[in-house]
């Protein structure tokens, strides 16, 4: 589980290191997104709150990455790192 979530952090913080570059930040995202999506179908039968809370955080920081990706003119680059920082605490606390 915990390679998942630490490629999901390294892509997202290399999403970040491009973020003028909407195309490749894009790329980024998908692949982070990728391994979301095997994490949950790895783990769908474990009940661990602290790796639901982490893809729920997961979520919401890709959603908002997108959108100042996708914007003309992107404003919030500082509450995405924010968000990634807080999902390396995150992924601390996971077993």
């Amino acid at each position: 589980m915990k390679k998942w979530t630490c490629a999901m952090i390294e892509r997202l913080e290399s999403a970040y290191k491009v973020r003028f570059e909407k195309e490749a930040v894009l790329v980024f995202l998908n692949d982070a997104y990728q391994n979301a999506l095997m994490l949950r179908k790895d783990y769908t039968l474990e009940s661990d709150d602290t790796l639901e809370d982490f893809l729920a955080e997961f979520d919401h920081t890709r959603d908002l990455f997108i959108s100042q990706a996708v914007d003309r003119y992107p404003s919030n680059y500082n509450k995405i790192a924010e968000k990634i920082s807080d999902l390396k605490k995150l992924n601390e606390s996971i077993a």
